[in-house]
């Protein structure tokens, strides 16, 4: 069975010769919660009802940095290397090993010489191994304080009354999150199955259309997060060659799941259309640094294990998703 996908502005399409998709079995996750999960949710709570202040003497482990920075190779700026206004949290292992390390003890208003050297294993080959400077300018070192979690603080945080029933509420959020994780994994675990079954043929202008929509969507998040794209690039050790790669693969991966997606509506007389695959939540998950969605390394990856491998929240990131969705529901 073959269907024709026509795409807007191109007289060509996309060609699909639909594979086996009855049938189909993948087993679902088993939901477990752990102790230790619980406690890390309850200790991340704490961080919302952290207060910061600006600190006038040195910095130290676990303070924010405020910085301006240049990085130089051989004596040459490098693209990506630079930074303003960066928000660093000395010790959270953002930048290169080293790098802030260097920085405690530095005040406001200090300038100083970061020197260090990309690892062997570095995301972008043409660094690897190589012995970096970066001048950086320190405009400000901000301290936080983090409370105890206590009746009090649980009121300010959540709509709950005490630390017990935050907990529950805490250990009900986990395993609806996880719910909602198994039935994503399964699904796609499926669309991955019966893809593989089917012939597509995609055309490269199509690609490269939608790798263009991937990254509009991408640069629009970045600005309403007061990002750049030079920042975005910096901070996931990319270059804008590696980005158009992963960006192309993201691209026919979504190209190839709506076509089957299409191809099955018609065989079972549903609708399906592009507007059930949201560009944006890709853009958003681009945005907080998961630049690989396409990525064969990455395939049959849950959203909390590369959000593990990105050093992302996995929360953070599908409460932003989730308040996409609501406001997109109620628009």
């Amino acid at each position: 069975m073959k269907i024709l996908l026509e795409e807007a502005m191109s007289e060509k399409k996309i060609q699909v010769t639909l594979g086996n998709y009855k049938g189909v079995e993948v087993k679902k996750a088993e939901i477990i919660i752990t102790e230790e999960e619980v406690k890390a949710e309850l200790e991340r709570a704490r961080q919302y009802a952290v207060t910061t202040q600006d600190k006038d003497g040195a910095a130290e482990l676990g303070d924010e940095a405020v910085i301006d920075f240049v990085g130089y190779i051989d004596g040459e700026a490098f693209a990506g290397g630079d930074g303003t206004d960066f928000p660093l949290k000395l010790g959270s292992n953002t930048f290169i090993p080293g790098f802030e390390d260097q920085l405690v003890g530095v005040k406001k208003d200090d300038n100083v010489d970061v020197v260090v050297t990309f690892p062997e294993d570095y995301h972008a080959a043409e660094f690897a191994g190589k012995e970096a400077t970066f001048k950086v300018t320190v405009k400000g070192v901000r301290s936080s304080f983090v409370p105890e979690l206590s009746d009090e603080v649980v009121q300010k945080i959540s709509q709950c009354k005490t630390v017990a029933e935050f907990e529950e509420f805490v250990k009900k959020s986990i395993h609806d999150f996880k719910q909602n994780q198994a039935d994503m994994e399964k699904e796609n675990k499926v669309l991955e199955q019966i893809v593989e079954a089917s012939e597509i043929e995609v055309p490269q202008e199509f690609i490269d259309e939608r790798k263009e929509q991937l990254k509009n969507n991408l640069l629009a998040q970045l600005r309403n997060a007061g990002n750049t794209f030079e920042q975005y690039l910096q901070y996931n050790g990319l270059t804008e060659e590696l980005f158009e790669e992963y960006a192309a693969k993201d691209a026919l991966s979504m190209l190839k799941g709506q076509a089957v997606l299409q191809e099955i509506a018609k065989a079972e007389g549903f609708s399906y259309t592009d507007e059930d695959v949201d560009q944006t939540i890709a853009a958003i998950l681009m945005a907080s640094g998961m630049h690989c969605v396409g990525c064969p390394a990455s395939q049959g990856e849950s959203l909390e294990e590369a959000a593990m491998v990105h050093g992302m929240d996995c929360d953070e990131l599908v409460t932003k998703i989730n308040e996409y969705l609501a406001n997109k529901a109620n628009a």
